[in-house]
């Protein structure tokens, strides 16, 4: 079951995000002006896809192959960092620059992953959506 960070925490990251790493570049071909931004567009999609996997697993209508399984787990993995940033925040913990530069290494990653699972979503929408009637 997908662990999504409460929204007071949620809010906290977007306040802390603000003032990550404020210089850091923003990956090439984005419509985003500054990394901050980005990191706080990746955050929140990662929470839109979290809360759409909860609905579905209390749904019952997740599916149970590996694949489906690997790619959540894989997401899981590679917003490790920034959720774990978050809750380091949240929590008030000092942090070293070396682990915010980490975070920030991790983001684009995180966001690729998100976007895969993302996918694997839209599937399942296709798969459920019902038949179209024909006159």
């Amino acid at each position: 079951m997908p662990m999504v960070l409460p929204r007071l925490k949620f809010l906290t990251l977007l306040t802390m995000l603000s003032g990550l790493i404020g210089c850091a570049s923003v990956p090439p071909n984005s419509q985003h002006d500054s990394f901050s931004d980005y990191a706080e567009s990746v955050f929140r999609h990662q929470s839109t896809v979290l809360s759409r996997l909860m609905m579905l697993s209390e749904a019952e209508q997740l599916p149970d192959n590996e694949t489906f399984e690997k790619t959540e787990q894989a997401m899981h993995d590679a917003c490790q960092l920034l959720n774990e940033y978050a809750e380091r925040e949240s929590d008030g913990e000092s942090m070293s620059l070396r682990f915010k530069a980490k975070v920030q290494a991790s983001i684009e990653g995180c966001d690729a992953s998100i976007q895969k699972m993302e996918a694997l979503m839209a599937g399942l929408d296709q798969d459920q959506a019902p038949p179209h009637a024909h006159p």
